[in-house]
């Protein structure tokens, strides 16, 4: 049986360093890329926080909560015009060059894909359409479902079920260390991809595939098939 490809979107199939302008006008900079990356590490503490006391809050809601704070920790506050500012770039994120070549010789080559994402259902069907890849997507499926974050276990079991396959037929693709090791602890087979500045854990698990790019990938999961 061939494995339902699932994907991670932010930073794995998108491109956040698109919103780094953003960020270089809500604070005044001359490059937004730094704080946009410790804006995000503040968002996956909330997320995870959020998974662990049981406290669910959405991921549109912890993203600007991460903003509140990144102002803080820069000595200053977010208005409403630099919340609103960003909220509206995070539903514009382009896809990396390589995924629509990727996610199209995958579909050709007769593979169930889907992405499974923190953003919420709406955020993520509105965002897939921007990136111009919805046609390859058999489903878009969000954490807000089951109201836990990756790497929950149950976030991938949901996948799983809502699917119609074992969490053992699945293969999570994503950019980060964390969600690779919270798929193989659901069960599910895993695949890193090689964004800039990711890298996995060197006491964790192992993914069955690594790759720089989707491409790269596709190519060596088809091959895998023969």
């Amino acid at each position: 049986m061939k494995p339902v490809l699932v994907f991670d979107m932010n930073e794995t199939l998108l491109d956040t360093s698109a919103l780094d302008p953003e960020f270089a006008g809500i604070f005044g900079q001359a490059h937004g890329s730094e704080l946009r990356k410790k804006w995000f590490k503040l968002v996956l503490e909330l997320c995870l926080t959020a998974t662990i006391t049981g406290e669910y809050r959405s991921f549109d809601d912890l993203t600007d909560d991460a903003l509140q704070r990144l102002a803080t920790q820069q000595g200053r506050e977010a208005s409403a015009a630099d919340r609103a500012a960003l909220k509206e770039a995070q539903g514009k994120i382009p896809a990396y060059p390589d995924v629509a070549p990727g996610l199209t010789r995958l579909k050709e080559a007769g593979f169930t894909l889907a992405t499974l994402t923190k953003s919420t259902a709406k955020a993520a069907e509105r965002l897939i359409d921007f990136a111009g890849v919805r046609q390859q997507l058999d489903a878009v499926l969000s954490a807000d479902a089951v109201e836990r974050f990756k790497p929950a276990r149950e976030t991938y079991e949901y996948a799983a079920k809502d699917l119609g396959v074992k969490p053992g037929d699945i293969l999570l693709v994503a950019a980060h260390a964390w969600d690779i090791a919270g798929a193989m602890a659901a069960g599910c087979e895993a695949a890193f991809i090689a964004r800039p500045e990711k890298v996995l854990s060197p006491s964790g698990p192992e993914p069955k595939y690594q790759a720089a790019d989707l491409t790269t990938l596709a190519e060596r999961v088809c091959a895998n098939l023969t």
